[in-house]
């Protein structure tokens, strides 16, 4: 049975148990006994005289305090365990009211290592046992300095040294690292389900394998037949519920239905019950636009499981709680949720950009099995597949915990939507995210410039421009997607008038299309107030080229907001008058 931690982990969790066992009777064992444990009373908790001030369950300075032990343990071959609430030297337990969640929240705040937290009960007082992984790169603390577990002791370590030692002990990937299992320790329906995934990707030749050639080939079983911790976790069962799936009628409505596991089983069986009956609920209908009609599920297929694999293959497996998966049917809503928060720089306004990987050897078995994309670009599909059929991108955040949730949201496809993308020539420029990204933009705001839309594409404003040159040598019906104004750009012509046929199919969860084009002084003052954000003046040219309205009207709709948030310049009348901001809008927000 594979309970889906490390051996080392387990091991030091036995550690724990029997240090935990012996200050409950009030011995302290020997300190080689619990080389990797460190006791530790709560910072902050002595008045004057040294007394044991009332615990809070809040506590900075403890909290700060501990976010340097935890960077000390990570650094730590095979990391550790600190016991909070416990006297050092004495072993007496003294008790904490720190809440876990705060706690954890605040470390990983400070550190960037969310440590799995657990609660015990010694001699009647509450203490926690933080458990701290050995991280895959060295870490700093907040005072910039590396240190490390020698004997009881956290000392300063170099840098290069740091490296030098993981080397040498092949321990560069705690995912990569040989256990105990072997191929005899392997679910029969773990590996039949892996065959069902390398057939579906192609991949005969290994689907058609031994088991022993099969787990060889993709890198789960080491040469010496010892399971890597990533192929045990995918292939050996495990007693603990790794992923769990919740369905409602609506968000906050009603529960209809939920699975988790009720047996033993691996990561790969959960995985495919999940995606079995995710199948079931994601419904589907026959789309027609232009000459083309098929038939569309309500959320990518794709986008499903690219989140879902996410979720499993970045987030903290050291954390014992399941990723969860929630779909709520009336809006075609996916929710997925992963312990620990981003790890390797990534954040919410990168994560389309960036690449790190918390457990390289895991995500490679993962694209070994033919689950993900061999190149490592399955939050550009997901952006990809949900703009190219009118939905909104992918929701990607960090939540306290720390966890890491993504929200696809799907329904009924906007067909004008994808009319314009299936339109787009070449057809490779269909697959091309940076072009998705800046068509979604220009739907909902009359013009992108270059540092706008190096924000949109989480990117340099060097490396954005050359995606808008790609945009601009790519055309719809033989017409340019996109075409410049002034310093702006807008879409074509043609784009603006395929998307603005009139046609079935729209949904209220969808991008608004083209909200500028709304004869409504809102949707004007929202333009206006656009350019205004990055130009010091406009035009009534301006107006009527960025909305496509007579200049006469848009003469009128800027006089009329005259005295609100803008004034007129020198000239007072035509094309050329120009209109300067005076106050800063209230009314600025997104159009509707």
């Amino acid at each position: 049975m594979y309970s889906g931690l490390s051996d080392e982990r387990e091991a030091l969790r036995g550690q724990v148990a029997l240090l935990l066992r012996n200050l409950g009777s009030g011995t302290l064992p020997a300190r080689l006994e619990w080389e990797k444990v460190d006791l530790k009373e709560e910072p902050g908790r002595r008045g004057s005289g040294g007394i044991l001030l009332p615990g809070e369950v809040e506590n900075l300075a403890a909290a700060d305090y501990l976010a340097k032990e935890v960077c000390c343990f990570a650094n730590t071959p095979g990391g550790g365990a600190l016991i909070l609430g416990v006297e050092d030297g004495t072993g007496q337990p003294l008790g904490t009211n720190l809440d876990m969640d705060w706690l954890r929240n605040r470390i990983y705040q400070r550190s960037d290592i969310a440590p799995a937290i657990e609660e015990h009960d010694v001699a009647g007082q509450r203490v926690l046992v933080l458990y701290v992984a050995e991280s895959p790169e060295p870490i700093e603390d907040h005072e910039k300095r590396i240190r490390w577990r020698v004997g009881d002791n956290c000392q300063p370590v170099d840098r290069s040294e740091w490296w030098v030692h993981q080397e040498s002990r092949g321990r560069l990937d705690t995912m990569a690292t040989a256990t105990q299992r072997n191929l005899n320790d392997a679910s029969a329906s773990a590996l039949e389900q892996a065959r069902r995934y390398l057939t579906a990707a192609g991949d005969d030749v290994t689907a058609e394998a031994t088991d022993h050639q099969l787990l060889t080939r993709v890198g789960a079983l080491t040469p010496h037949g010892q399971l890597t911790e990533a192929g045990a976790l995918l292939f050996c069962n495990s007693e603990r519920r790794l992923i769990t799936l919740s369905r409602f009628d609506a968000i906050g409505g009603s529960s209809t239905g939920t699975w988790e596991a009720d047996h033993p089983q691996s990561l790969l069986e959960q995985l495919a019950q999940v995606e079995v009956r995710l199948d079931a609920y994601n419904g589907s209908q026959t789309i027609s636009y232009g000459l083309v009609s098929e038939q569309i599920s309500d959320l990518p297929t794709g986008s499903i499981r690219e989140a879902i694999l996410n979720g499993l293959m970045h987030r903290d497996w050291h954390l014992r709680e399941p990723t969860t998966v929630e779909w709520v049917d009336v809006d075609s809503r996916l929710t997925i949720t992963s312990p620990g928060g981003f790890s390797g720089g990534i954040n919410e306004s990168n994560v389309l950009t960036n690449r790190h990987s918390r457990y390289p050897a895991l995500s490679d078995l993962f694209r070994a099995l033919g689950l993900v994309d061999k190149q490592g670009i399955g939050v550009d599909r997901m952006y990809r597949e949900m703009i190219s059929r009118g939905h909104r991108p992918p929701h990607i955040r960090e939540l306290d915990g720390p966890r890491v949730q993504t929200i696809l949201v799907g329904g009924t496809p906007v067909v004008p939507v994808m009319h314009l993308m299936a339109s787009i020539r070449p057809i490779v420029r269909q697959r091309d995210v940076r072009i998705a990204l800046l068509v979604h933009t220009l739907l909902r705001y009359p013009f992108v410039s270059n540092e706008q839309a190096a924000s949109v594409l989480q990117t340099s404003v060097e490396d954005a421009a050359t995606a808008i040159d790609s945009a601009l040598e790519t055309t719809v019906m033989e017409k340019p997607l996109v075409e410049p104004y002034k310093d702006v750009w807008k879409l074509g012509r043609t784009s603006i008038d395929l998307v603005r046929t009139p046609t079935a199919g729209t949904n209220r969860h969808s991008v608004p299309i083209l909200p500028y084009f709304k004869p409504k002084v809102n949707a004007v003052r929202a333009v206006v107030d656009r350019w205004l954000d990055t130009h010091e003046l406009i035009t009534s040219g301006d107006v009527a080229a960025l909305t496509c309205t007579l200049q006469s009207n848009a003469s009128r709709q800027l006089s009329s907001l005259e005295g609100v948030a803008i004034t007129r310049g020198e000239v007072k009348h035509g094309r050329n008058a120009h209109y300067m901001r005076l106050v800063q809008s209230d009314t600025s927000a997104e159009p509707s």
